[in-house]
């Protein structure tokens, strides 16, 4: 994947929309890809507080193990409480 300068808060902002794409419509094999290069940036970035250093390796480290096929897609959850839509 071709490496990007961005700013810090602007990498963190596309951690958190691929972490809540992928909770709300699944994992992808393009988001998981994303996701590791966007954290594994983050979490060698210069100047941040141990903690957040920490963190940011332990989730990439969690995401690292995810295995996606090449082809996946994300697919659409309707909450049990939107009208017109039931679970079985």
């Amino acid at each position: 994947m071709e490496s990007v300068t961005l700013p810090f808060a602007l990498r963190l902002a596309a951690i958190i929309q691929l972490l809540s794409s992928s909770a709300l419509r699944g994992t992808t094999f393009n988001k998981t890809v994303a996701l590791c290069h966007h954290l594994q940036q983050a979490a060698t970035a210069e100047d941040i507080d141990p903690c957040l250093h920490s963190a940011l390796r332990e989730v990439l480290d969690s995401w690292q193990g995810v295995s996606c096929h090449p082809a996946s897609i994300a697919v659409n959850h309707y909450p049990a409480i939107a009208p017109g839509y039931s679970t079985h």
